[in-house]
């Protein structure tokens, strides 16, 4: 008790001296700005900027950094309703200074100092340094205004400081930063190509329905002008709605020396099955909605891709392989075919990602379990993933690869397990493979086999649906796909 009398005799004395201090004709804009930081506004002006005007980096960072203010501005309303420490004595702080409404909770902690450095916090842990130090610059201001202002004693904004830098832990752990792939994943080296630099010899197909749901996207005109501009003697084939992709990759591959191709995953995917079969070198053009793919090459974007082509330098990836269906990213059975299912029906009217969020949510109430023999052991299976080469994990979800010629499959299966199937699923997904005895399983390799008795047997192949056999074999083509690279992306 003595220790925190003094403490407390040593914080008052702090908070004189803090409101001792200052320049009256600034007392009127200090109201104005603690009124201005209530209710975390402007923490949700900055993840609101952030989210819209950011790259994908940023806009995790901004959720990242929301998620944060959030908890630790819960967490002080909640230690507020235990310490009911008084507001200290206000009545020499300058009347112009004072907030224009006076403060009924318990002064310990800061819930605006808490929300302050959990979103500095959440900002600082991977945001380029100007926007980090700019969010700490405003942060500290958050939390002097609330002792100058008469508001709060320091120890209360030191309090709050703490239970931020804590909620930041938090969300940082349920919201990991994810590095991007700027130079793209390790390959085995190919000999570089001599091609022609306007692109004689190439045949570009783009699928103008890649990026939304299969509804045709107004940016293909703009897509063909870069690409004619900077290819201008490669031929160009635009896909209908009537065309078999298959069959229109296969022609161009057989008729060309480069095949290259403008679409998503899914369209990538029946151009890498083409140039398998024709030994023909692909240049992936990121023109979908992800461009899993394209990212993990190094490529981000259309100009990129070009860029990387008249560079000449290729490599050997590896290529999944189910049943004679090849796969570059994954392969999934379980109710993850399901939800993809639900996705594209709904996705040419609601658009795709509000489709994929509605399929979610019917998935999350509506999924049973599919009974499946995985490598000769009988299961049930909410959900199983099969990765082409090794993926690095973030926040319990398969993120990126930082090798794409290792010769290994990437398996993740989540069994459902008795008594109480749905809350043991979730009890599994949190602790992840780290429990004893869980559901959620990983492993590395070369080969996965599969039966599925009942019917249909769905498999999602690079997001695209098929139906299955009763037996299934997952495998390996190891560096079977000559691609077109950033040079830094091989050795």
């Amino acid at each position: 008790m003595r220790m925190l009398r003094r403490l407390r005799r040593i914080d008052e004395r702090a908070y004189q001296r803090v409101t001792s201090v200052g320049l009256p004709s600034l007392d009127p804009y200090t109201p104005k700005f603690v009124q201005a930081t209530d209710n975390m506004a402007p923490w949700f002006l900055v993840s609101g900027t952030l989210a819209v005007t950011g790259n994908p980096r940023l806009r995790r960072t901004a959720v990242r950094a929301i998620v944060a203010a959030g908890l630790a501005n819960a967490a002080s309303s909640a230690l507020k309703q235990v310490l009911r420490r008084p507001r200290p004595d206000s009545s020499a702080v300058p009347s112009a200074r004072f907030p224009y409404r006076r403060y009924l909770s318990s002064s310990f902690p800061s819930g605006h100092t808490a929300a302050a450095a959990g979103f500095a916090a959440g900002v600082g842990s991977d945001a380029p340094r100007p926007l980090t130090t700019s969010v700490a610059l405003l942060a500290g201001a958050v939390a002097l205004s609330r002792v100058h202002s008469g508001v709060h004693y320091p120890g209360d904004v030191l309090g709050g400081a703490a239970i931020g830098a804590g909620a930041a832990l938090v969300a940082g752990a349920m919201i990991p930063p994810r590095p991007e792939l700027s130079f793209g994943a390790r390959a085995v080296a190919a000999p570089d190509r001599d091609d022609d630099p306007e692109g004689a010899g190439v045949t570009v197909v783009l699928n103008p329905r890649a990026a939304d749901g299969g509804v045709p996207t107004p940016h293909v005109a703009d897509t063909t002008t870069r690409i004619s501009r900077a290819m201008p003697r490669a031929r160009i084939m635009t896909t209908t709605a009537d065309d078999d992709i298959a069959e229109v990759m296969d022609t161009a591959a057989r008729e060309a020396r480069v095949l290259a191709v403008a679409g998503g995953d899914g369209t990538v995917n029946a151009a890498a099955r083409a140039a398998l079969d024709h030994e023909r070198p692909l240049l992936v053009l990121p023109d979908g909605t992800l461009n899993n793919f394209a990212r993990t090459l190094g490529l981000d974007s259309v100009e990129r891709a070009l860029e990387v082509y008249r560079d000449g330098r290729t490599a050997l990836v590896d290529v999944g392989d189910v049943d004679g269906r090849v796969f570059l990213n994954t392969s999934s059975f379980g109710s993850y075919p399901h939800l993809v299912e639900r996705r594209d029906r709904w996705a040419h009217r609601i658009g795709k990602w509000p489709a994929f969020a509605l399929a979610l949510l019917q998935d999350l109430v509506s999924v049973e379990p599919t009974p499946a023999m995985v490598d000769g052991r009988p299961t049930r299976v909410w959900w199983a993933f099969v990765g082409n080469c090794r993926y690095r994990t973030h926040g319990r979800v398969p993120a990126l690869r930082e090798d794409m010629a290792d010769n290994r499959l990437d398996v993740r299966v989540l069994e459902a397990r008795s008594p109480f199937p749905r809350l043991r699923a979730i009890a599994d997904v949190v602790a992840g493979h780290h429990a004893r005895g869980g559901g959620d399983t990983e492993r590395l390799t070369p080969h996965l086999s599969l039966a599925i008795a009942a019917r249909p047997r769905l498999l999602a192949v690079d997001g695209e649906v098929v139906e299955g056999a009763a037996e299934v074999s997952f495998t390996k083509h190891p560096a079977a796909l000559r691609v077109f690279v950033p040079a830094v992306s091989s050795p």
